[in-house]
């Protein structure tokens, strides 16, 4: 077949090659699940051999329905957002939406632009997860009457739904592991003190070195948002005349750079110092040692982000939830038990500021 011929297709052209309704092929070309397998080859099949793309901003304007979600994200070199941007594509083509990604690269004007370009899409919903603070993006979504999930640097403050893991529990879990492993100089590292869910972090580390009577020896240590300013960061609490026994880290990025410079230190895991990471990673699991980590739930937060907002798709629920994922320890090579040479009694640090 000619191009020109191909590039007439119709849908009806490909229902009629694949002996299907027409109905039944403009389901799987949109990618609506409930067709069967078999029948799905049948259209994908007839429509590659007619060459027909399916013009789905043609069809929502037919329709006057909108099947796509805007999904704004602060950073695409997080694994963290990678996996949850996975899940929450995976619920939203089972209902027969697709994401328009944006990515705000941890800038504000930039967050605010592209919030700006999702909603110009014409979406049927947002889905936000903020850069430093959320002011910004509340004032480029005020006038746009959207169904609205905020997460993960958000709190119960906001005034539309939200989904946010236990930050402040589960920092005090991964301290109290390494209370018991006998680590009194514990050393937080924090991206940014202004992001909510890190905020709570480095509170949940510090109540929990206060519960243990370790307020004293408490250090919080801003490192910024990149592996670069982290690894350089880090190299200078290792140079420290009276070094940590052990480094909590407040993110994946930042955990990236305290390895490079627990590396180019000359330092040992979990012999000279041990190392554990808030956000978990596959790559953790498979270095050697294993790097112990807090493991925030992706597959239960995305479920619940794409939950909320199909609620309101559907018109379901106008109350306001905001709900609290639980997060868990999980205990690798990394962290080990302090020498004693390494426990004995030395002169305090300053007690960390409050937050």
């Amino acid at each position: 077949m000619d191009d020109r011929k191909k590039s007439a297709s119709t849908l009806k052209d490909v229902a009629n090659a694949a002996g299907v309704s027409v109905g039944t092929a403009s389901k799987v070309l949109a990618g609506v699940a409930n067709v069967s397998e078999a029948r799905r080859r049948q259209v994908s099949e007839a429509a590659r051999k007619l060459g027909y793309r399916r013009n789905s901003i043609a069809a929502e304007l037919r329709s006057c329905r909108s099947m796509s979600i805007g999904f704004v994200v602060p950073d695409l070199t997080n694994s963290f957002f990678i996996e949850l941007v996975c899940a929450l594509e995976d619920h939203a083509l089972e209902c027969g939406y697709r994401l328009i990604l944006a990515h705000a690269q941890e800038d504000p004007e930039r967050e605010a632009e592209r919030i700006r370009f999702v909603l110009s899409r014409q979406v049927a919903g947002m889905i936000i997860i903020p850069c430093h603070g959320y002011e910004h993006a509340i004032s480029e979504l005020r006038e746009c009457d959207v169904p609205l999930v905020m997460a993960d640097r958000v709190d119960s403050s906001f005034p539309a739904n939200t989904v946010t893991t236990d930050s402040h529990r589960a920092a005090m879990d991964g301290t109290g592991h390494l209370v018991a492993l006998g680590h009194r100089r514990i050393t937080f590292i924090v991206n940014a003190l202004d992001l909510v869910n890190s905020r709570e972090r480095a509170q949940g580390y510090l109540e929990a070195m206060r519960l243990a009577g370790l307020e004293n020896h408490a250090r919080v240590v801003v490192c910024g948002m990149s592996e670069t300013e982290s690894h350089a960061t880090t190299l200078g609490v290792l140079a420290a005349s009276e070094r940590p026994t052990a480094l909590f880290t407040g993110a994946n990025v930042a955990t990236l750079g305290a390895l490079r410079a627990i590396r180019d230190a000359g330092l040992r895991l979990p012999d000279d110092i041990s190392l554990l990471s808030f956000d978990d990673a596959p790559w953790m699991s498979v270095l050697r040692p294993g790097i112990s980590s807090i493991h925030q739930p992706v597959e239960a937060i995305g479920r619940a982000i794409w939950n909320l907002l199909h609620r309101q798709l559907q018109g379901e629920s106008s109350e306001i939830v905001h709900l609290r994922m639980r997060a868990d320890l999980r205990v690798r090579d990394s962290t080990g038990a302090v020498r004693y040479d390494e426990c004995r009694e030395a002169t305090p640090v300053s007690a960390a500021p409050p937050l």
